[in-house]
Formats: C-alpha cells, sequence, structure tokens
C-alpha cells in the first residue's frame, strides 16, 4: 500500500500543477492565477484531496463513478478558489476544463490503483 500511495503522491504531485498550468496558458480568459501561491495552492489542496479519495472512496465506487466524483470536486474547487484570490480570473468554463483534464489525468492513475487495491486484496491473509 504505501509504494501505491507514494507513486501516487508523484504523479499527483507532477501531473496536477503541470497541468493547470498549461490550462492558463491555453486558456487564460478562463483559467488565469493571479500568483504562484494560487496556482500551487490549488494543486496542493487537490494533490491531499485526491490522496485520501483515492485509498477510501475508489475501493467503494470503482473507477469510473469515482474519477467523475473527483472531475466534479475538481471543479467545484478550482472555481470556487478564484473567489478566494482576487487577482485570478477563473471562470465556470475553465473549472470546466480544469475538471476535465485532470478527471482524465486521475482516471489513468485509478486504474492503476484499483488493480493495485485488488491485487492487494487477493494475497492478503
Amino acid at each position: 500500500m504505501a509504494k501505491r500511495v507514494i507513486l501516487n503522491l508523484l504523479y499527483k504531485a507532477v501531473m496536477f500543477p503541470g497541468v493547470l498550468y498549461l490550462l492558463s496558458m491555453l486558456f487564460p480568459r478562463q483559467l488565469t492565477f493571479g500568483s504562484v501561491n494560487h496556482w500551487l495552492d490549488v494543486s496542493l489542496l487537490l494533490i491531499i484531496i485526491g490522496l485520501l479519495a483515492d485509498e477510501a472512496v475508489l475501493g467503494m465506487y470503482g473507477i469510473y463513478l469515482a474519477t467523475l466524483q473527483g472531475a466534479l470536486a475538481i471543479v467545484a474547487i478550482v472555481y470556487m478558489s478564484g473567489w478566494l484570490f482576487p487577482e485570478s480570473q477563473i471562470t465556470l468554463p475553465g473549472g470546466i476544463l480544469a475538471g476535465t483534464a485532470l478527471g482524465m489525468v486521475e482516471f489513468i492513475m485509478h486504474r492503476y490503483i484499483r488493480a493495485n487495491q485488488k491485487k492487494h486484496k487477493l494475497h492478503s491473509p
């Protein structure tokens, strides 16, 4: 389990800030982080919530429903974070872009995590 969590952490630590940065460069009218702190704070919050949810929710709801729930949470968090940082400009379509892109990133990791959870469940006493 520890190896799975560490790999998930490393994956999210690279992909979440990277995808958010890329989206802010490609769609500046929908998703503009006014400061590096805003971008990193949102990334860190999504990483922490994602790590906890992947271990708790993924086994209960399966890959597809857990990914959908995660994507919707990402939309809400990214969109509402714009209210906390007035120099940022995050529109609802920008939040939806972030949720969709990071949802796809999450789906890839969810497949690995779920397979690993099932493998460990089979081999546990």
